[in-house]
């Protein structure tokens, strides 16, 4: 034992002293002085010219060559628009990293033509994966999304986010500048497929080379590279579409891509149900500004900032009705390579109808009884965000870096329910609206101190106003009261602030960090209405914490590996009481990565966070959240710890020539202490409390196949997942653990003939879901199988493109049962020698009246299932111009 730890010891002293020598170089125009994005970088012994490390630049320039030995080399750079460059290197053991500068004179000579012949569907260069469109498409996509689906290893999810290796991307580029910022659906069903030359998938991306050659980076982009031709003017198109019953849908998209800026500009106009701002891009855009900052670690500051999420906007194509009008514009400039603005603004308002027959199940801490309602709403939603971003770089190893933005919005909702309670019919009217804004911004300085010591400064700011008018009125009495009509102003403010520090050192093969700072971040929370008498109606609280954490990173080798623990000392203050309560944590995690290479790998991770309570949860009166829920009094106190334990195991194996990508995650989330919710039923009305619980788990478990079967031009893929919660909430005090369960699969056959009358997508949707209640042995259960083929092709002599759709839906739950098919056709007359195209569309064709659906819930003490109007399908013609 003694001889093998001290080989251990000896072996790991090895493996920290070993020298590794890299290269690494910024290359940039010597007329336009910006970086040079795609110039291909080779490394080769000097007497044999045999190619000995190969590399290219990415969006800032940057190539690097790593474990390079002692030794002469001939370095060659080449891009197709400038002139060769080559020269003469020689490596020695000192210093360890080699840093360069080149400088590329742009080439006038017209190129000869070149024949590109069709080789691997994929290839990777470094850190770069690029796909072979002309082997991977079919010629009959019409936008980026329908590219970016045939790609392996790349998707696009139910929230129109870009998926890569199933994760979603860090940044979306066009010709390597930054687009769009997280709203990846605007790009993709706006970018039309005929002005793609190429995509990339950059690994380990980081815009700013001093922090990828010091820290690394674990982010990944997605760079949309434009055709020649479609540089240095203005493209894109302008649509409308009208259909049977006043449907319509105008739409514009103009587009400006140049080698010093991109701009982009979209308008939406419709009626059909056409979502242009997803629900994960609302989330996305409603994040803290501390998402913004430049090089830190967002764990450091864990407390949620995310205001109610409109039902609406939840719903889907499950509304009777929608009406939508969009506008956004994006941009980018380059005027130096030392300057980069970039910035967007988005104005989205929207009004939906529902439908809804909603049955619920109602229990007490003896017995159950049934309720029925109809529910009929009309909501209104308006949402603007502009966010305007600076990145200043004096030279490269400074960065300065300015974010704000500005988040304006209202939501109206009015909703008129007809409840049935043991033969006795009640409505109810209620009308809500909402007045929010958020204000943030945030500084960011990052300084290379030297070619192994990195310094970050980070500071920002981050305001949230939220107010509620409420109005509810009854045929009855409502709640305890007197009254049956009440009137309710709900108010949220909260102002935080902070700073941090870190320095980062470059060891060999590890990295070390040591980052503090401080955050403080008041809250207050305000209730009027009828239903109280107190004087206090405002709930304020104050937390600020200061933190130092360290951590330990090796990011090359086959093994990898991290470790960080932070410790945190808050304070949390309630202003109404004016009592301080010190709470301290310690905040550990890890990661350990088996590398077999940079696209094959295994990770295991662990991290603790923690949490203190919502001022939302912490109310010290009473006030009403819908017509059936009033909110008593919270029994959790301000100064209550929630902690989660987070485990994760993934893996990743990518064949780029057979086009095999293997993916699987699994994470387990385990809290041992919640926010939950007591409930006591009034009959006539649930009274609610916020309460601790001992315990909420959760487990997920995606596993996904994919295989390109070259022989039948086919591509065969199978996506399994799984997700489980266990809760416990009380009713009447006495526990009751809920347990929900979601299994699904999805397998799919899809064809990549080159130019062809027929391609398809043909596969099958299974779910099935339980939702369970302990306490009563009661068990909700629905199971949705939905079977597609999806057929599309072209005639090239007729100019003609087609789409059909077909999708079969049946639900089942406990007790009901609905068939849904939708049916959807196009076809487009499409002369490739003129820029306008005629079309004829029909979508959910035979569902011309509004079509049912079924979904099933649980929360609190109720079980429902909604049957549920979906929007009805429309047919009709519609024009375009290309510009």
């Amino acid at each position: 034992m003694k001889y093998a730890c001290l080989s251990l010891l000896l072996f790991l002293n090895l493996s920290i002293c070993h020298s590794q020598i890299s290269l690494k170089g910024i290359i940039t125009s010597e007329r336009s002085q910006t970086s040079i994005f795609g110039a291909t970088a080779q490394l080769k012994d000097v007497n044999t010219l045999k190619i000995v490390s190969y590399s290219s630049s990415n969006a800032d320039g940057y190539f690097e060559f790593k474990s390079i030995k002692p030794g002469k080399y001939r370095l060659e750079i080449n891009h197709l628009t400038y002139h060769p460059y080559d020269e003469e290197l020689s490596v020695s053991e000192e210093p360890n990293t080699i840093s360069l500068t080149i400088t590329l004179r742009e080439s006038s000579k017209l190129l000869d033509e070149i024949v590109l012949q069709k080789s691997v569907p994929s290839s990777m260069s470094g850190d770069t994966i690029s796909y072979n469109l002309g082997l991977l498409t079919t010629g009959n996509e019409q936008r980026l999304k329908d590219v970016i689906n045939r790609l392996p290893g790349l998707e696009i999810n139910d929230n129109g986010k870009i998926m890569a290796h199933g994760k979603v991307i860090n940044d979306l580029m066009v010709n390597g500048k930054k687009m769009f910022g997280d709203n990846h659906q605007l790009a993709t069903e706006n970018i039309s497929a005929e002005m793609l030359d190429g995509i990339d998938l950059l690994n380990n991306h980081e815009t700013f080379a001093a922090i990828k050659d010091i820290e690394g980076s674990d982010k990944t982009a997605l760079n949309i590279k434009i055709k020649k031709e479609y540089l240095g003017k203005i493209t894109g198109n302008v649509e409308a579409y009208g259909a049977y019953q006043n449907r319509y849908n105008t739409h514009a998209n103009l587009f400006r891509f140049h080698n010093k800026s991109n701009i982009a500009a979209i308008v939406d106009l419709n009626n059909t149900g056409e979502q242009p701002l997803s629900l994960q891009n609302y989330l996305d855009m409603n994040k803290s500004i501390k998402q913004d900052m430049k090089n830190n670690d967002l764990s450091l500051s864990n407390v949620r900032n995310t205001r109610d999420i409109p039902e609406f906007l939840l719903q889907n194509n499950e509304v009777a009705s929608r009406n939508s009008q969009f506008a956004s514009f994006d941009f980018i400039h380059q005027p130096t390579n030392k300057v980069t603005i970039n910035g967007f603004s988005i104005f989205n308002f929207s009004k939906t109808t529902e439908s809804v027959l909603s049955e619920k199940i109602i229990f007490t801490d003896n017995s159950s009884f049934q309720t029925l309602d109809r529910q009929s709403k009309q909501n209104g939603f308006f949402f603007n965000q502009t966010k305007v971003n600076l990145d200043y770089k004096s030279n490269d190893k400074s960065l300065f870096n300015y974010t704000i933005a500005y988040d304006p919005n209202r939501i109206k909702q009015d909703q008129f329910v007809d409840n049935e309670l043991r033969n006795e019919t009640t409505y109810f009217d209620e009308n809500r609206n909402q007045r929010n804004y958020s204000f943030g911004h945030q500084f960011s300085y990052i300084l290379r101190l030297d070619r192994t010591k990195l310094l970050s400064v980070n500071a920002f700011q981050d305001i949230k106003d939220n107010r509620e008018n409420f109005d509810l009125s009854s045929n009855r009495v409502l709640f305890r009261g007197d009254e049956n009509d009440l009137f309710q102003q709900n108010r949220i403010k909260k102002n935080e602030a902070g700073f941090f520090v870190k320095y980062t050192q470059k060891l060999n093969q590890h990295i070390a960090r040591v980052n503090t700072g401080f955050v403080t971040n008041r809250r207050s929370f305000a209730i009027e209405n009828l239903l109280n008498t107190e004087e206090k109606t405002t709930t304020n609280l104050g937390l600020s914490y200061g933190f130092v954490d360290g951590a330990i990173l090796k990011k090359e080798g086959l093994i990898q590996y991290q470790a960080k623990a932070e410790f945190r000392n808050s304070t949390i203050r309630s202003r109404n009481e004016n009592i301080d309560q010190p709470v301290f944590q310690f905040l550990p995690a890890a990661e350990l990565k088996i590398a077999f290479s940079p696209i094959h790998h295994l990770s295991v991770g662990y991290n603790r966070t923690f949490d203190f309570a919502q001022i939302e949860n912490l109310n010290e009166v009473s006030y009403i959240r819908d017509f059936r829920t009033l909110i008593s009094p919270s029994s959790i106190y301000y100064d209550e710890i929630f902690t989660q334990n987070n485990y994760s195991l993934n893996y990743l194996n990518i064949n780029l020539y057979d086009g095999r990508v293997m993916m699987g995650n699994i994470s387990r989330t385990y809290g041992n202490q919640v926010r939950s919710t007591n409930t006591i039923n009034e009959i006539n009305f649930n009274d609610v409390s916020f309460i601790l619980s001992p315990m909420d788990k959760s487990w997920s478990a995606n596993l996904s196949f994919e295989q390109r079967v070259k022989l039948l031009k086919n591509k065969v893929k199978i996506n399994l997942s799984y997700f489980n919660t266990e809760t416990i909430s009380f009713i009447n005090a006495i526990p009751n653990q809920n347990a929900g369960n979601i299994y699904s699969i999805r397998p799919s056959f899809q064809s990549n003939f080159d130019q062809s009358y027929i391609n398809y997508e043909s596969g099958v949707k299974y779910s099935y879901q339980t939702f369970n209640f302990n306490l009563f042995d009661t068990r909700n259960t629905i199971q949705t199988i939905s079977p597609f083929l999806n057929v599309n092709g072209r005639w090239e002599s007729q100019n003609i493109r087609y789409f059909i759709e077909n999708i079969f839906e049946s639900y089942k739950s406990n007790a009901v049962t609905r068939n849904f098919y939708n049916l959807g056709a196009k076809i487009m007359y499409d002369k490739k020698s003129t820029k306008i195209k005629y079309w004829m569309q029909g979508v959910n064709i035979l569902n011309i009246n509004n079509p049912e659906i079924i979904k099933i819930a649980s929360s609190n003490n109720i079980f429902s299932t909604d049957i549920t109007r979906r929007l009805a399908g429309y047919t009709g013609i519609g024009m375009s111009y290309e510009l």
